[in-house]
């Protein structure tokens, strides 16, 4: 189960998808050497037909894109997080056997029998994301585009709203009530803050400290303890103590943890995340990023938790662990880990931690890919599932699927079978764990389909690259920094070559039951998916993976310094960064006076980007011509910026603009009479226009 002592080298057969798609700046593995089918190949392995064979089909395909973008009015797709349906995201227990979940696509909450069926709903903040029960069966909720947290109490089978708190933050993300029962802790992705918020609304709320990317807060008697995925890192805080946090720091981010509070004081930490390794490309592959699951303890009066195990769950089935809770074992650790991109519960338990690391005992049961969050109550553990649309519930034998019933349109097969494809091993089921082979899929580097926090090597020449969003890139095209795929058919064929090139198969392959089990789940799931079907199904997928509603821009109308903003960037930014529904379609960009109603809008789709080429001072460039000009949709979703990862935040980034009358520069501006820079005024105006995108 832990690595073995072999070393291993970059793979380049990543399950991952679109990961060095306009996101990792520097290019696919695609454009790395190629390892001839017979060296890689295991027995029984067909060997990969010549890619020829297939132009038939992708002309099939270009042409069904271009269809398909002639049709479709970029300026009114709606967001994501109400576009791929009820998004069960969270559940937890309420006593007397009733169950909480939240609807992140409805803004909904509503109560569960011990069955998974509904009982009642009600509204909850705008895109919920954070849920916490109190004892008693009080019920707080935060939404990540709302700035209230929720207070709940169970009347019967049903949530009344008791309070509502304000809280003065974006992209509220989670919540955690202390022991206490009087204080509540939030996190928000919009400016990295942990909150502590007085529920009796006296105090209000109170920063504890910063990270980049908290998703997760959760509190046990005398800890609080924050998930920093951007900065790969879990902050613990002690309660009342003025000694610097604890710290739990990786290589690559940490999805998940829980906590268990040991007799003596200590503190035991489970973790899900990507092996903590620095990502390897020098073949133009992805190398050492299997999942793993962590375990740590923080002793009583330490300064620092220390590492008592580490699990290779990819090699047990379990890849992307997004939800891990302790399971009580007499005399054990017992911890239970689901994959959300496997259909596989494993719950690893160890009977002596003392002295070295011993391997755990493993017991595996069977879910269905796409768990998020989830409960055990007995013998069953009922979980949120979002890739299903649906709560999960398996008590012994096969799971049950109970899909979340929704007043929406059904979404289309194709865009479903493509969001499988993207979040789960559905592109190369093939892949192993096995020596240089790694399982894992788009969201390893993708969370949620964002961004990963790394700053990884390419393997080519000097170039580093950060992790960019994979959202919005129906109407980004060509792609890659670099641009080397024209349409999205060709992006898409490409990467299920890059997915497949080191496992012995063929990329052009088709999918039945006996490859992948669990799609006898997937209502209307054709018998088999032929390599057509599995490419137009990722197309039509990656057109709907619209972005989420920007929280800053749920307003109706720019503010005075947003509109100041707005003339800024029209004046030194928008020859590069044009106002474009389509990239790559200069008939699309907006006029000024169009910028305000479809910034403000929940979609925001202007793309803020061209087709071009530019050298702007950020070396070293991916191409000879340049870098292709970054588009600017959700800049608080991505740290660190620029395609070398070099600005730490969006106002250094600035602090390095510069210009003269023939050239604009992001860094490494000459030094000159003609260079200018931004005035101090103008700087906070363009800061907060941005935001809004």
């Amino acid at each position: 189960m832990a690595r073995s002592g072999r070393r291993r080298v970059s793979i380049a057969a990543p399950a991952a998808v679109l990961a060095a798609l306009a996101s990792m700046a520097p290019g696919s593995g695609r454009d790395g050497p190629v390892i001839a089918p017979s060296r890689v190949a295991r027995a029984g392995a067909p060997a990969p037909d010549p890619a020829s064979n297939h132009e038939p089909a992708l002309v099939r395909l270009r042409a069904e894109e271009q269809q398909r973008r002639a049709a479709t009015d970029f300026a009114a797709l709606p967001p994501s997080d109400v576009a791929l349906g009820p998004d069960p995201y969270r559940i937890a227990a309420l006593p007397g056997g009733r169950l909480v979940g939240l609807l992140r696509g409805e803004s909904a909450a509503v109560v569960l029998d011990a069955d998974g069926r509904e009982r009642s709903r009600i509204a909850a903040p705008r895109s919920p994301g954070g849920l916490a029960v109190s004892p008693g069966g009080d019920v707080l909720v935060v939404g990540e585009a709302a700035r209230e947290l929720a207070r709940y109490r169970l009347r019967g089978d049903r949530l009344e709203r008791v309070a509502t708190l304000p809280v003065d933050a974006l992209g509220l993300r989670d919540v955690a009530l202390a022991p206490g029962g009087r204080t509540a802790y939030v996190v928000e992705d919009h400016d990295g803050r942990l909150l502590a918020v007085d529920l009796g609304g006296a105090a209000g709320a109170r920063e504890l400290g910063r990270c980049h990317g908290p998703i997760q807060v959760e509190a046990i008697a005398g800890y609080v303890a924050v998930d920093c995925l951007l900065d790969h890192a879990i902050e613990i805080r002690r309660a009342g103590d003025p000694r610097p946090v604890a710290r739990i720091h990786h290589d690559g981010p940490i999805w998940r943890f829980a906590l268990h509070l040991e007799p003596d004081g200590g503190l035991l930490i489970a973790a899900g995340g990507v092996e903590d390794h620095p990502l390897e490309r020098e073949d133009g592959g992805f190398g050492y990023i299997d999942s793993y699951i962590y375990l740590y303890r923080l002793a009583p009066g330490a300064a620092q938790p220390v590492q008592l195990a580490a699990i290779n769950s990819s090699e047990l089935g379990v890849v992307t662990p997004k939800w891990l809770a302790f399971r009580a074992a007499a005399g054990a650790v017992s911890v239970a880990a689901a994959g959300y991109a496997t259909p596989t519960l494993v719950t690893l338990t160890w009977r002596d931690l003392a002295g070295a690391p011993k391997q755990p005992d493993v017991a595996r049961a069977e879910l269905v890919p796409g768990t998020a969050a989830a409960v055990i109550a007995g013998d069953a553990v009922i979980a949120a599932n979002p890739l299903f649309d649906a709560w999960i519930v398996a008590r012994g034998g096969s799971p049950r699927v109970v899909p979340v019933a929704s007043a929406r349109p059904a979404r289309p097969l194709p865009s479903r079978i493509g969001e499988l494809l993207f979040f789960t091993t559905l592109l190369s089921p093939w892949n192993s764990s096995d020596g240089k082979l790694s399982r894992f899929t788009c969201e390893t580097c993708h969370h949620e389909g964002y961004v990963d926090g790394r700053v990884h090597f390419t393997g080519r020449g000097r170039v580093f690259a950060a992790t960019r969003p994979l959202l919005g890139l129906g109407n980004l095209r060509p792609y890659f920094s670099r641009a080397l795929d024209p349409t999205m058919a060709d992006m898409v064929h490409a990467e299920f070559r890059v997915a497949n090139r080191h496992n012995g198969r063929d990329p052009w392959f088709a999918l039945t039951r006996a490859d992948v089990p669990w799609l006898d789940r997937v209502a209307g799931a054709p018998a088999e998916l032929s390599p057509e079907q599995l490419r137009a199904a990722f197309m039509a997928f990656l057109v709907d993976f619209t972005h989420r509603a920007n929280p800053a821009a749920l307003h109706p109308q720019f503010t005075p310094r947003e509109r100041a903003g707005a003339e800024v960037f029209r004046a030194r930014c928008a020859g590069c960064h044009a106002a474009r529904l389509v990239a790559d379609d200069p008939g699309s960009e907006v006029a000024f006076e169009r910028w305000e109603p479809l910034v403000l809008s929940a979609a925001g789709p202007i793309v803020w980007s061209n087709t071009a080429y530019a050298k702007t001072g950020v070396e070293p460039y991916v191409n000879d011509r340049g870098t292709r000009v970054a588009p600017l949709r959700r800049l608080y979703k991505r740290w660190p910026l620029f395609t070398s990862g070099s600005a730490r935040s969006l106002g250094e980034l600035l602090d390095r603009f510069a210009w003269t009358p023939d050239a604009a520069y992001h860094d490494g501006a000459p030094a000159g009479p003609a260079l200018a820079r931004l005035t101090a005024e103008d700087r906070a105006a363009l800061l907060a226009f941005l935001d809004l995108l």
